[in-house]
């Protein structure tokens, strides 16, 4: 059987790569996103500046909405062999019940249409935060241990449980991500998905201004002009999004994979001070280091005024940056280390295992971009605000 690929969340930050990735493969491919998202004047033309032609011969865009079933069985009228689903709501300032709706019932539905096809593989994104709240040296247990595949997670975690032993999620999102991800693996014993998961650390890299890729912006405008000492004392992870696409790619040509789960993280050691002030190297900015303040202590004060500002923006509308939300607040005081020796195993080479190579890339492209110094108000509203509530 000629292979076929059905890419969900074409326009989003992970996917546009892994679109991009197949097609330079020669592969054809299957591409699906909200019929609004596929004809968005503001994120065609920054598709167009990571290399992915949306008029390519090969790629074919199908509009759907995994919130409405009926328009899911378009997507495998033709025989798809491989589906990266990539789709989820990644927005750390939205209620949990709105992250469930859209991860786990939309994967439910896109779920019900593929276990009609005969597929080869069933890619799943997932997220690393799945492994929860890393211990602290304070709860005596140990600490800087990397979470790797055999950590509690919801493929060894028996269905229905509510967060892996020993710890908790720490946000709405993991949650949404927990039951979206164990949902799967149960398809995948009772019904054979040919699932394969992978769980990628923070992802950074041309394409985006969320995330990683926000605080390089955030620094660079000077919204974000301190950090704490303390934070020489949590770890920071990152993936680059290029080696992400890379690795889904090429895991999808390994049947052995089916079953298997994934950490996907490059092998970079920083703290999350160093890491802040590479940021703030590249971007030319210096960040003040304040001492004697914990991260923990940061962490609930941070906590109480993004709450603030987030009451504000509702009662008056004053936009809030958009890096500053309670899910993103919950991470300060944690200190994350994942292993990546499983994806090592394959085979596979990270072309950024080193964060510091990844970052001044994604640095340049962002000035490129016009993004990392922006003069225009309308413009630098648009990139470093978020969206009025509706």
């Amino acid at each position: 059987m000629k292979r076929l690929n059905l890419v969900t969340g074409a326009t989003g930050f992970s996917a546009s790569h892994v679109i991009r990735e197949l097609l330079a493969r020669g592969e054809k491919v299957i591409a699906t996103d909200l019929p609004g998202a596929l004809e968005d004047p503001h994120r065609i033309p920054v598709l167009e500046k990571i290399g992915l032609n949306l008029s390519h011969p090969n790629l074919e865009l199908v509009p759907a909405n995994l919130l409405e079933p009926d328009t899911l069985p378009p997507l495998f009228q033709k025989p798809v062999t491989h589906v990266f689903h990539t789709a989820s709501l990644y927005d750390y300032s939205a209620p949990l019940d709105r992250l469930r709706k859209i991860n786990v019932e939309g994967t439910r539905n896109l779920l019900e249409q593929a276990k009609k096809a005969n597929l080869a593989q069933f890619i799943h994104w997932s997220t690393c935060g799945v492994f929860g709240k890393p211990y602290s040296t304070r709860s005596g247990k140990k600490v800087n241990t990397p979470f790797d595949e055999e950590s509690p997670s919801p493929k060894n975690t028996p269905h229905g449980a509510k967060a892996p032993a020993g710890t908790h999620l720490v946000n709405a999102y993991s949650v949404s991500k927990w039951e979206q991800e164990q949902m799967l693996w149960k398809a995948h014993r009772e019904e054979g998905l040919p699932l394969t998961v992978i769980r990628p650390a923070p992802i950074y890299g041309p394409g985006s201004t969320y995330g990683q890729c926000g605080l390089i912006l955030l620094i660079a405008h000077g919204r974000v002009p301190f950090i704490v000492k303390d934070g020489k004392n949590y770890l920071n992870a990152s993936v680059q999004v290029e080696d992400l696409a890379r690795f889904a790619v090429y895991i999808s040509d390994r049947p052995e994979s089916t079953g298997e789960d994934y950490n996907v993280t490059d092998g970079s050691i920083l703290s999350q001070h160093e890491f802040m002030h590479l940021l703030a190297l590249v971007t030319g900015r210096r960040l003040l280091d304040l001492p004697l303040i914990p991260c923990g202590f940061l962490r609930i004060v941070f906590l109480l005024f993004v709450k603030g500002w987030m009451a504000l923006e509702r009662q008056f509308g004053i936009r809030r940056l958009r890096m500053f939300e309670p899910q993103s607040a919950e991470y300060l005081g944690s200190s994350y280390w994942f292993s990546n020796r499983k994806s090592l195993e394959t085979g596979f080479q990270y072309r950024y295992a080193d964060v510091r190579k990844g970052i001044m890339e994604t640095t340049i492209w962002l000035r490129k971009m016009g993004w990392l110094y922006i003069s225009d108000r309308k413009l630098r509203r648009e990139i470093l605000y978020a969206k009025p509530p509706k």
